[in-house]
């Protein structure tokens, strides 16, 4: 775990039309303290390759083969496998579908740090 470091795991199956706004919402972060860490669940359409296009950018772990038959489970296969690979004080969530306001890691990492309890 790094110390003032956050991460920011992000799942995507097939979010074509949404994963280019969801990647530059978090990397046009005013907080600069930061990891992407994105899992690709074998997703059929183009997104895997635009999340190619963010490889320097980002940390893009690939699933080969589907664990399970359900939708949600996978998404939690994805969310484990990026946890045990992130490096941040805090977890951040987000849905390939997503995106985050510009300020929201600062102001959170503001209130865990006036907050310590």
């Amino acid at each position: 775990m790094k110390k003032n470091y956050v991460s920011i795991l992000i799942t995507n199956y097939n979010k074509e039309k949404y994963i280019r706004n969801t990647i530059n919402s978090c990397l046009n972060q005013d907080f600069k303290k930061k990891e992407i860490l994105v899992f690709d669940d074998c997703s059929s359409d183009k997104s895997s390759k635009i999340l190619e296009k963010y490889k320097t950018k980002i940390r893009l772990i690939k699933n080969e083969k589907k664990k399970f038959s359900s939708g949600p489970l996978n998404q939690i296969n994805g969310i484990v496998r990026l946890f045990y690979k992130s490096q941040g004080e805090i977890i951040f969530l987000l849905d390939g579908d997503d995106t985050f306001k510009k300020h929201k890691l600062k102001f959170i990492f503001n209130l865990f740090s006036k907050n310590k309890k």
